[in-house]
């Protein structure tokens, strides 16, 4: 449900006209209506049509009545006008006032818009907001706006704008502190220009700005029974309008882009595009690694808007891509020469037309002018004339710019360009707002500000497409069918992840379920949770038989923010077959593609989940579901999307089984040829039930997305669930399935071992002693012997170092004693910076008298009781070090980095200047944290500390 169904009045039920009403509508079927123009997302004129929200209410209410409405679209000073002179039958989107009463029949309000506050998230107002921190903001407002004299009077000095999209401009270039805005028109067009660094927080704590009620107004005059009869007809149908036909009304609205096709349902496909897609091989797409918030790589893995979009593609397809990341001169060089197939976040030009095929835009982003902090305002491209202006390279607008400014500069990647404008390289930085934003968080350049947006002839707003190569023609139309077929549900949630929430982010700061809701989970009680415990990471079961996995965590996150008790029940689920014969109030790990048909209510998904094929080691790697052609295939049929791999592979024989792990055993047995499951639950079991004979052949196109269905009976827990899941943190999500995944690699100290090595220790040690006189020579010279295989098995053979093998078996045993001690443990990740253009100038033999120099300077410095150094693998090393004060790591380490660096690696005559980076996490253990978790935080923050522009330490928990 979305929040405004929460400000909009009961529903009466179904529309229930008289006879003569009905008649009366005979008679006369036709109605001209007024609406406002320009009043983007209600009502529109785009395109020769009159469009938005507001219309296709008064749509609806012609399709529930027979009447056919006849829209008349001017200013609301014009369009009121006509309707008091009689010049048209009735007035949409008015607001009941005392005066207007008077000659007024109006119906009951079909929507309740209230007026919030967005603030700029790089520059957010102090919570909680109040009216004395207002009066010392710039605050925006529309022209003219009925509570402009309120605020004056609360000594709150509004800066004007004309129109909506201008005021929301204003905060996200910071021109102003925060703007007032009437919450779906504000939302509409933050999404719609691309503001993702404009937040939405909620009402502002101003009595003057009520609540605005939309009705039906029809005039009232004595003796006419015509407009009589009219007003009560459309109040009637006002009331008989449903819930749900407003919130798909507002989806669709919320989720409209101008240019880009809306729904137009299904996808379906040509014969000759099947053909196409049955036949292609995997097809090569660039995505750049630098683009956040569209497309990344994070610790290896890309993410994005762009990826998202990609994977639904592929999914709805069953096309299969290749990623290639890299930047975007060199993607797009790559793309030219015929090495990649198709390219996403590409901007038409009609350069780029005569090697490229387009497909419709995805996305539209103002281009912003960044400057340093405290270098003037910029007003106009005037402003910018005798400055050296940093711009992407071979970006779409570059001749553009070129032909007009003479000290330009192009740079190969976002980062390059953000921290040239910082170091003072450049005077101006001209890229994306969104991905501009993202460079600055990352690199915590602070001396930096948005001037505005980049106005000029010739460079429009930058339009994301995919390119595809002239050689596919096909793909072409492919891709633009399945952006049309994408839902709008499903671009509101890719959107609300990666761009930002257009309607729930004002609830975050604030209880998320209102008095109701809490009221109705009190009096439920307990609600029955039904989970099949067969699908680790996601759901298992503990050693004591109790439910645990990825899904029993999320659901504690989702007791926590909503207050509710719940009752566990393990047992197989068919998710659309008797689950709700069970009394099952709630199954929290469900396929969306499988319950489509069921009768429960599903909530938004919360997690995307990649399908994998495991094999026998000796079988080949597979692309797609079509190398399995002719193969018996286990499925559990809940987890994957078994009736549209049945369509689309037909030639792969599909064979239900109870679980993955069954199924593994089968493959390994060769009872299957191989099984089909979720990727992580795959390398899951894999890994746990150590199977060396079982591999993961290959990803298939398709995906799940895992969602919480409710009980058809009861629609309020539906709506509660997906207010929940709806306000998740999307990294709280990530962070526990992560968790979850490392589980098998989970070591732990099995003491009966222990004491078993104690005691067969003490045996041999007895018949040493005995024989130690006979063999002295022998044993003292077997002694040697062992010691030094034992030194080479746990030492590395280039730098002298523990290996990995051995930092690990020691450190598990340091870190449980810090724990049952509540000792500090500190565990630090550390890199030879640009190792690997040292090898390329200088060869690998100087490589590797570097890591040994290194390692010396390690070893001397890692001497304190606790301390214990190896190397990790390559050029990175691993360190940890117990006790001490938290003040005291950050210096420790930091000594260790200036160290390195004032000590250069010598090889005469060749001299080489190391630097390294170094990530650190540095904690008590706590009881539910592993090593693992102490690796993965000091690895982020190793990552974190290149990023940043290396040579440097960075490190949490201090």
């Amino acid at each position: 449900m979305s929040f405004f169904a929460s400000l909009s009045p009961a529903r009466a039920g179904d529309l229930d006209l008289s006879d003569a009403e009905r008649a009366w509508i005979a008679a006369h079927p036709v109605a001209s209506v007024g609406v406002v123009a320009d009043n983007d997302p209600y009502s529109f004129y785009r395109n020769g049509n009159i469009l938005g929200w507001t219309v296709d209410v008064i749509d609806r209410i012609g399709t529930m009545t027979g009447l056919d409405f006849r829209p008349r679209m001017g200013s609301w000073s014009e369009i009121y006008r006509q309707f008091q002179d009689g010049g048209l039958d009735a007035i949409a989107d008015i607001s009941l006032t005392p005066g207007r009463s008077q000659f007024i029949t109006f119906t009951e309000p079909y929507h309740l818009r209230r007026t919030v506050l967005y603030e700029n998230v790089d520059h957010p107002l102090a919570k909680p907001v109040t009216i004395e921190e207002m009066r010392g903001k710039r605050i925006g407002i529309i022209r003219d706006i009925y509570y402009a004299d309120s605020l004056r009077k609360l000594g709150i000095e509004p800066v004007e704008y004309a129109t909506y999209r201008d005021l929301m401009a204003a905060v996200a270039f910071g021109w102003v502190d925060a703007v007032l805005a009437a919450e779906m028109t504000g939302n509409f067009f933050v999404r719609e220009n691309g503001f993702t660094n404009v937040a939405n927080v909620g009402v502002a704590p101003l009595t003057a700005v009520a609540l605005e009620d939309f009705r039906l107004g029809v005039l009232t005059e004595d003796g006419d029974s015509d407009r009589k009869m009219l007003a009560g007809i459309l109040d009637k149908a006002v009331n008989a309008l449903s819930q749900e036909t407003l919130d798909a009304i507002t989806t669709r609205w919320l989720s409209y882009r101008t240019e880009r096709s809306m729904s137009t349902g299904p996808l379906r496909l040509l014969p000759e595009e099947q053909a196409f897609i049955e036949e292609a091989p995997p097809l090569k797409i660039g995505f750049m690694s630098d683009y956040e918030p569209f497309s990344y790589l994070d610790n290896g893995q890309g993410k994005g808007f762009a990826e998202d979009i990609t994977q639904y593609i592929a999914s709805a397809t069953g096309l299969v891509f290749e990623p290639v990341y890299d930047n975007w001169p060199n993607l797009l060089q790559r793309f030219r020469d015929g090495e990649l197939d198709l390219v996403t976040n590409i901007s038409y030009t009609p350069e780029r037309a005569e090697y490229t095929l387009f497909s419709n835009l995805y996305h539209r982003i103002p281009t912003a002018v960044f400057m340093r902090s405290g270098a003037g305002p910029y007003r106009n491209l005037t402003d910018l004339q005798d400055r050296s202006i940093g711009i992407p390279r071979d970006i779409y607008y570059a001749d553009t710019v070129r032909s007009r400014f003479t000290d330009v500069h192009e740079y190969d990647s976002q980062a390059a360009l953000m921290q040239a404008l910082a170091d003072g390289e450049v005077d101006v930085a001209l890229t994306a707002l969104s991905n501009g934003n993202a460079i600055i968080r990352q690199l915590g350049l602070i001396n930096i500000q948005i001037g505005g947006e980049f106005l000029m002839d010739g460079v429009e707003r930058e339009d994301l497409r995919y390119g595809i190569s002239p050689r596919y023609p096909y793909l072409l139309s492919i891709i633009d069918h399945a952006l049309e077929s994408i839902p709008l549900s499903r671009w509101e949630e890719m959107e609300r992840r990666w761009l930002g929430p257009p309607i729930a982010g004002m609830e975050r700061s604030h209880d998320l379920l209102d008095q109701d809701e809490r009221r109705y989970l009190a009096n439920k009680g307990p609600l029955r949770v039904c989970v099949d415990p067969e699908a680790p990471p996601y759901t298992t079961l503990d050693r004591t038989g109790s439910f645990d996995g990825a899904v029993a965590e999320l659901l504690d996150l989702l007791a926590e923010h909503g207050d509710f008790r719940r009752q566990i029940e393990t047992h197989p689920l068919d998710d659309d077959k008797g689950s709700d014969a069970m009394g099952c109030d709630v199954l929290p790990f469900v396929a969306r593609e499988n319950m489509q048909n069921s009768r429960f209510d599903l909530a938004t998904p919360y997690l995307d989940v990649a399908l994998a094929v495991a094999s026998p080691l000796q079988a080949p790697f597979i692309d797609s579901m079509r190398d399995l052609a002719g193969q018996k295939v286990g499925v559990v049929p809940s987890h994957v999307p078994r009736e549209l791999l049945a369509n689309r592979y037909p030639d792969v024989e599909l064979v239900e089984i109870d679980s993955e792990r069954q199924g593994l055993r089968d493959v390994a047995a060769g009872r299957l040829d191989a099984i089909l499951g979720p990727l992580d639950s795959i390398a899951y079991l894999i890994a746990g039930m150590d199977m060396n004979d079982v591999k993961i052949s290959g990803r298939i196109p398709e995906r799940i997305e895992i969602t919480i269905a409710t009980t058809p009976d009861e629609p309020q827990l539906g709506r509660i669930f997906d207010k929940l899941i709806v306000n998740l943190d999307p990294a709280a999500v990530e962070s526990i399935l992560g968790r979850q995944k490392l589980a098998p690699f989970k070591r732990t100290v099995d003491y009966r071992l222990l004491f078993a090595i104690l005691a067969a220790g003490i045996v041999v040690l007895v018949l040493f002693l005995y024989w130690v006189r006979k063999l002295r020579s022998l044993n003292r010279a077997l002694n040697n012997a062992n010691s030094l295989l034992h030194q080479a098995s746990i030492t590395d053979t280039l730098t002298r170092l523990y290996n990995r093998g051995h930092f690990i078996a020691h450190a598990e045993m340091a870190f449980e004693e810090c724990r049952r001690a509540e000792i500090r443990f500190t565990l630090a990740m550390i890199d030879v910076d640009h190792f690997k253009p040292i090898n390329d100038r200088k060869g690998h033999i100087f490589g590797d008298q570097c890591l040994v120099h290194l390692a010396a300077i390690l070893r001397e410095h890692f001497q304190r009781q606790g301390d214990l150094v190896a190397r990790y693998g390559g050029e990175e090393f691993i360190a940890q070090t117990t006790g001490g004060e938290p003040e005291g790591i950050h210096a420790f380490l930091d000594a260790l980095r200036m160290k390195v660096s004032a000590s250069p690696s010598t090889d005469d005559p060749t001299v080489e200047r190391l630097t390294i980076s170094v990530g650190f996490h540095s904690a008590i253990p706590r009881d539910e944290e592993s090593l693992e978790d102490f690796i993965r935080e000091a690895d982020d923050r190793l990552y974190e500390a290149k990023r940043s522009g290396r040579d440097r330490v960075i490190g949490n928990g201090c």
